[in-house]
């Protein structure tokens, strides 16, 4: 289960409870003849010579490309502490498997792992807990969100990650459209189908609103959640029992759908998009308005990468909420662990002392030298304000600080991957003419026998 309110609040201060932390182990560099080093590393470098293997993907993005090269051969991290890591980049769709492999059948091949949020749950009794390195290295995690904290942690309040990567939802817009046709930025996902419609009513040939609903790993889930939250629903109640396919459920659920079908404000082939083909759409100047990931708004500035008057003309503003109800945002987070079976616990920990401390981040977001590897993505509260990495990318770490203020997550559970294809499937039937309610029902049928087998309930 994973409510907010209490029961989020009850999770996430077991967890700090436990820690007792005091502080960030972070600071400007410190010369190396006073017999320290920065980043709260250790000193004297005791695991020189160790080589760390990382089970990881997606190198293209901007944060890993620069953070691979500062903890490679030659880089920062291996000239303060002699530890070299070389970061595997598996493809995105095999990566939850490779893990589950890794940790189940007790692999000695990997040191480290980083997963998505709700694939952690099959991991996490196979990393090390790392509440008492935390609390040894004063680091202070009261700097995460609650969404990432609870993702990063077992049930028992155990910390099995740290927050490495993350990404609030955001929506994209074109300014220069909203300015030429004196339109107000939408609040509410209600406002974004009127907006959407107004903007092809008046502008036809242009795309009010970009969006998918592909079966990719779970892509077509983002917007959908967001929905559902935001209208007081949720994807499972406190027992663990399927409950989307509630009136609440529905009714978002139908809303979602009727952007496509009804009211048609989405291109028609989105029931084949996935991240990158919805992003495309307004990277190209084809769309008006796309709720995404924070972090493409490096690639949405980036002169070499959009399409022709793009450039200087996206805004952004906090994803849209549910008129009525609540802005709920959906919080992504890669935690970061350590796989127990790890002959290398100790210099493990230092490589994750090291790529995920604040200063460390905030020298990786605010590099704009390269556009190719520029990223703003920052997982600290103290990162997301700072003034440096806020210059360097308009302003959006604040605005995606604020937002993960009030963010969730999605359930922890140990079926996550079982049900994840379950509903992906279901809302790619449903946005190709399937019936809503029925359609609902039938998933619900299916996440209950999953969860029945995974020993939820009876």
């Amino acid at each position: 289960m994973h409510k907010t309110g209490k029961g989020m609040k009850l999770r996430a201060g077991l967890a700090l409870g436990i820690l007792g932390v005091l502080g960030m182990g972070a600071g400007p560099m410190i010369s190396l003849a006073q017999g320290t080093v920065p980043y709260g590393l250790k000193a004297g470098k005791p695991y020189n010579g160790t080589k760390l293997k990382f089970l990881i993907c997606c190198l293209g993005a901007g944060q890993f490309a620069q953070m691979s090269k500062l903890t490679g051969e030659g880089g920062e991290f291996q000239q303060l502490t002699g530890i070299s890591v070389q970061w595997e980049n598996t493809p995105y769709g095999a990566l939850q498997q490779k893990q589950l492999v890794e940790a189940t059948t007790g692999g000695t091949t990997y040191d480290v792992a980083a997963w998505v949020d709700a694939w952690g749950e099959a991991i996490k009794p196979y990393l090390s807990p790392l509440n008492a390195r935390i609390k040894a290295d004063k680091i202070n995690m009261r700097e995460y969100p609650a969404a990432y904290l609870q993702a990063a942690s077992d049930s028992s309040g155990n910390v099995i990650g740290i927050p490495l990567r993350g990404h609030p939802l955001v929506m994209f817009y074109r300014k220069d459209i909203f300015t030429n046709l004196r339109l107000p930025v939408p609040r509410t996902w209600q406002q974004v189908e009127s907006t959407a419609a107004l903007i092809q009513k008046r502008m036809p040939g242009t795309v009010g609103l970009s969006a998918m609903y592909g079966v990719n790993a779970g892509q077509n889930l983002f917007n959908w959640v967001s929905m559902l939250w935001g209208n007081g629903g949720d994807i499972l109640d406190k027992g663990n029992h399927p409950v989307f396919n509630s009136d609440k459920g529905v009714q978002a659920t139908q809303f979602y759908i009727d952007l496509l079908r009804k009211d048609k404000v989405v291109p028609p082939a989105s029931t084949t998009f996935g991240e990158t083909e919805s992003s495309n759409q307004i990277l190209q100047g084809k769309a008006a308005m796309w709720v995404g990931w924070w972090w493409y708004w490096a690639q949405f500035s980036d002169p070499k990468a959009v399409g022709p008057g793009v450039l200087n003309n996206i805004g952004f503003a906090p994803a849209p909420g549910w008129e009525g109800g609540t802005a709920q945002n959906y919080a992504l987070v890669w935690p970061i662990g350590i796989f127990k079976t790890s002959k290398n616990q100790d210099a493990a920990w230092e490589f994750i002392k090291y790529v995920t401390n604040t200063e460390v981040q905030k020298k990786v977001a605010s590099n704009r030298t390269d556009p190719k590897v520029a990223d703003n993505t920052i997982v600290t509260f103290t990162g997301m304000n700072d003034p440096q990495v806020n210059a360097a990318n308009g302003g959006i770490p604040k605005v995606g600080g604020q937002a993960l203020r009030k963010a969730r997550t999605l359930p922890q559970v140990r079926s996550w991957a079982e049900i994840q294809s379950v509903l992906e499937v279901g809302i790619n039937k449903m946005a190709n003419g399937a019936e809503v309610k029925a359609t609902l029902d039938g998933m619900a049928k299916d996440v209950d026998a999953i969860q029945k087998r995974a020993g939820y309930y009876q």
